[in-house]
């Protein structure tokens, strides 16, 4: 009897379908620390209600940073999972028209996703380089000698995501739409340079209009989610957000909201399209199977006008030294919250140190991937803390990196810097920091010290030694994860900015 009971289960348990994978949404604002979001710093004087709303709704990590204190840097490491020094980028960005940051063989998060039988897209900026095809063939890098009517390659398409819509960098040229592989009209007229803050000169299509951009990605956004409710192939959204970067656009239906700034006004606007998002998945009945993420590249740029928006009450650096760029936690300590509607505790807070490298191996854990040795080196799941399962550190060290190449290592409460100064934009920079006689490096106790105001080098020269030891050995490995040795990429003469290292010239 009990023998056909427990054959009757067990043949009503098999004709039950298999549980569904859950949708899975990226969104990574741009230029946007963790003191531009209300839900991380009370006295921020703006309010940012949708994100706020997926901090009740679910886990905030305070002690989030980006791998770079700078843009494409930090989107190298959210799609492969490995710190973006290891690249052939020691220092800065991916410049106008230049080639794809991400090889070919390298295994990327969307390509994971898509592996898993998830249907993937990217919305949004792009910035990780193209193959811009030269008129008569090959490639180039020169806008006169490119053919904007060809495919071009090595894009988003290229890497995993089954489609593409977006502007690539919107400060940048070329301003024209782009869908996968192709452009959208014809370039006839030349954007001049600063028609907005940050604008640089180049080829464009008559009437683009960067007040719109974020606006129709809204839309595009929006649309996408709503047209995926009826499908039964799960989905992985890629929203790289262009705001609040410059150019510094709100939409008319934002100018002026806040009565404080275009700063504020797009801020908010930020806020609203996130909304946009919520919404949409609420009323197609897909939150609960949709698991969130939002965080950010980096930290707050200096184009916001500081100092102008702190006498207007709006506080973006209230809790950390520098901004966007910096060595310094104000350069990288980025916004990160994860809502998975009954798989992550609401309302929850983490405070586990963790970095952007680790949305990867993240995702995999959550499709149930098993990821080869030789990808997503620095990549640690979050699945178990989201989970409630461990308090355990995820990492042993965490490494920073600036604008200028400068690397910077937390190990719990200490963070050194092997820089003079900011590494980065803010005060003193590294010329002004050797004129002063500086030493050359710095290190800080977190806890006590947040805002890396007292240099402790001196005091806790065993502390630096020990970090010093163990930044190189992650670097050398050629990982920070367990598992077989890796190889970085060797050129780049911004190998000089580690102690260790001599100058090697770029390949």
């Amino acid at each position: 009897m009990k023998t056909a009971f427990l054959l009757a289960v067990l043949i009503l348990a098999s004709d039950l379908p298999a549980q569904r994978s859950p949708n899975v949404i990226l969104i990574l604002a741009d230029d946007m620390g963790i003191d531009a979001v209300s839900a991380f710093n009370a006295k921020l004087g703006l309010k940012t209600p949708a994100i706020d709303r997926l901090a009740r709704e679910g886990m905030s990590f305070p002690d989030a940073h980006s791998t770079s204190g700078v843009c494409s840097p930090t989107r190298y490491a959210v799609l492969t999972g490995r710190y973006n020094w290891r690249s052939r980028l020691k220092r800065g960005i991916v410049g106008k028209w230049e080639r794809p940051l991400i090889d070919d063989a390298r295994l990327t998060l969307p390509e994971v996703m898509r592996e898993q039988g998830y249907d993937t897209t990217c919305i949004g900026k792009w910035h990780l380089g193209w193959q811009w095809p030269k008129t008569g063939g090959g490639t180039t890098r020169k806008p006169a000698e490119i053919d904007f009517t060809a495919r071009i390659p090595g894009g988003p398409v290229a890497h995993g995501f089954d489609y593409y819509f977006g502007d690539d960098v919107p400060n940048w040229p070329p301003y024209v739409w782009r869908e996968n592989d192709k452009v959208l009209g014809q370039i006839t007229a030349r954007m001049k340079q600063g028609a907005m803050v940050g604008v640089s000169a180049g080829p464009a299509v008559a009437d683009w209009d960067f007040r719109a951009v974020l606006a129709e990605y809204g839309k595009r956004v929006s649309r996408h989610i709503r047209e995926r409710a009826k499908e039964e192939k799960p989905f992985f959204l890629y929203f790289p957000m262009p705001s609040p970067h410059t150019p510094i656009a709100p939409h008319a239906e934002f100018r002026g909201k806040t009565g404080i700034g275009e700063y504020a006004d797009f801020l908010v606007q930020t806020d609203a399209v996130v909304g946009q998002l919520l919404n949409a998945l609420d009323e197609t009945k897909q939150a609960k199977e949709t698991l969130v993420i939002f965080t950010c590249d980096n930290g707050t740029s200096p184009k916001a006008n500081f100092a102008g928006l702190e006498k207007a009450g709006v506080h973006l650096r209230e809790h950390w030294r520098g901004w966007k760029a910096d060595a310094f936690e104000g350069g990288h300590r980025v916004p990160f919250i994860v809502r998975w509607p009954g798989r992550v505790k609401a309302g929850t807070r983490c405070g586990q140190t963790i970095t952007l490298a680790d949305i990867m191996a993240t995702c995999a854990d959550v499709v149930g991937h098993e990821l080869p040795a030789t990808a997503a080196e620095d990549s640690v799941s979050l699945l178990p803390v989201l989970r409630g399962q461990s308090t355990a550190p995820l990492h042993d060290i965490v490494v920073h990196h600036s604008s200028g190449g400068h690397f910077a290592v937390r190990k719990g409460r200490w963070k050194l810097l092997l820089c003079r100064g900011s590494g980065g934009w803010s005060p003193p920079t590294e010329q002004a920091a050797a004129k002063r006689g500086l030493p050359p490096v710095q290190l800080y106790d977190l806890e006590a010290d947040p805002k890396e105001t007292t240099n402790l080098f001196a005091k806790h020269p065993e502390v630096v030694k020990r970090l010093t030891a163990d930044l190189r050995g992650v670097i050398e490995r050629g990982r920070s994860t367990p598992g077989p040795k890796q190889e970085n990429h060797a050129g780049g003469i911004w190998w000089n900015r580690l102690p260790w290292k001599k100058p090697e010239r770029v390949r």
